[in-house]
């Protein structure tokens, strides 16, 4: 008895839903209106200190972004044997692999989670960071 009223609950609610209105049927969406975005013409050239000044200012900002791919910086969050894994930002970690030659500044200092560290290595393509230098910020 129940699953019937169920049933014929469910298919009178679809046929609401599904029928189709005449307020829908006669008024058309709005065509959106497009954005219109300010450019330079190709024929225009800029003024060669300005173009050398846009440049450097690129290759450095290029320089920063490639510099810091390499390095990382935060909270140790896990710590087993070759694996580690810090905490960059509130919701931001990194993985970070070390090896049998991975240099922990200072010497003889173990790595304990919390503890503060930076780190130095080369950038893997899953974005974690294969460790050459560890160091333990006080």
């Amino acid at each position: 008895m129940f699953l019937r009223f169920v049933a014929l609950a469910t298919a009178a609610l679809f046929l609401l839903v599904a029928w189709p209105r005449a307020a829908d049927s006669q008024t058309p969406a709005p065509t959106p209106t497009p954005v219109v975005l300010p450019t330079l013409t190709p024929s225009r050239q800029l003024n060669p200190y300005v173009k050398m000044g846009i440049d450097l200012v690129t290759g450095l900002v290029r320089q920063q972004l490639a510099a810091s791919a390499n390095m990382a910086t935060g909270r140790v969050a896990y710590f087993k044997r070759f694996e580690m894994q810090i905490q960059t930002a509130p919701n931001a970690y990194r993985a970070v692999h070390l090896h049998q030659g991975t240099i922990i500044n200072p010497r003889g200092a173990s790595i304990a989670p919390g503890q503060r560290v930076g780190v130095t290595g080369l950038a893997q393509p899953d974005g974690s960071l294969d460790a050459s230098v560890i160091t333990i910020q006080q």
